[in-house]
């Protein structure tokens, strides 16, 4: 059950990487993209734009996706 859970957690960590490598490299996420996304997954990308939206606005940014 451990490994299980610890490759839940890099599946998820990887998850977060790949989604502020395309925020902050000024990709875009289509309609039809976001469609075919997992609920976790469009969870995820709406949490990095909020915190892509706050760091080029100057507000401090929580590091906790």
């Amino acid at each position: 059950m451990a490994y299980l859970r610890k490759l839940n957690e890099e599946s998820e960590a990887i998850n977060k990487n790949i989604a502020e490598i395309v925020v902050f490299s000024n990709g875009s996420v289509s309609w039809s993209e976001a469609w075919h996304m997992s609920l976790p997954q469009r969870s995820l990308i709406i949490k990095t734009l909020n915190k892509y939206n706050n760091m080029k606005s100057g507000n401090p940014v929580s590091e906790e996706l």
